[in-house]
């Protein structure tokens, strides 16, 4: 079984134990490396290339969000999942605008963080219950007539921009709207194509940014 190579940064050094510790009783994980600041998480990453960074928001110096920019220009390809205690919408927000594929509090069972590393890996959008109902409260609170310029969606593609942002599966979208596998990734190259990204997380995240929705 190829292992998800996994780094961890957080200042505090009992959370990075912790995080550890929990992971290890996971024999897919393999904890590459650990950051307590900005700095040092940059240097893993450029060395280790991990599968997935455990990012949270607040380090000492640089913040998570600018760590976060950085590490996106050094890997593109780069997938973060924000684990923090702060549930700003602001964090949250600007966290999903600067590329990374989720965001999860510390206060998440287990086994859900265990789920969100898994779905992070696979391209997919992770976020804790809350912080989903903040982004779907934002988003449709937006306008839904997009400014000139912007990409216009049928009934069909705006549902599955939705339940991206949501963090669904592409099963679980097929599911809620009743099409085939192939009609949805059919469709789902359509999305891409108006939008000009590439993965389920891009086309997420621009909906969020731009208030596609």
């Amino acid at each position: 079984m190829t292992q998800i190579s996994i780094l961890v940064v957080d200042d505090h050094q009992i959370v990075r134990q912790g995080i550890r510790s929990l992971l290890s009783n996971y024999p897919e994980f393999d904890i590459v490396g650990e950051a307590a600041d900005g700095a040092a998480a940059l240097k893993q990453v450029k060395r280790l290339a991990p599968d997935v960074t455990l990012l949270d928001i607040r380090l000492p110096g640089e913040s998570g969000l600018e760590v976060l920019r950085q590490i996106r220009q050094v890997q593109p390809e780069a997938r973060v999942l924000m684990l923090t205690s702060f549930d700003d919408e602001e964090y949250v927000l600007n966290a999903l605008r600067a590329g990374a594929q989720g965001f999860v509090l510390k206060s998440v069972s287990d086994e859900m963080l265990v789920q969100a590393i898994h779905s992070v890996c696979r391209g997919e959008r992770a976020l804790s219950p809350q912080i989903t109902e903040q982004v779907v409260r934002w988003v449709t609170t937006t306008s839904p007539t997009p400014p000139p310029g912007k990409p216009v969606f049928d009934q069909d593609e705006q549902q599955i921009l939705r339940l991206l942002v949501e963090g669904a599966s592409n099963t679980a979208i097929a599911g809620q709207l009743y099409l085939s596998q192939t009609t949805l990734k059919r469709k789902l190259r359509k999305i891409f194509a108006k939008m000009n990204v590439q993965t389920r997380a891009q086309a997420a995240a621009e909906a969020v940014k731009q208030g596609l929705l």
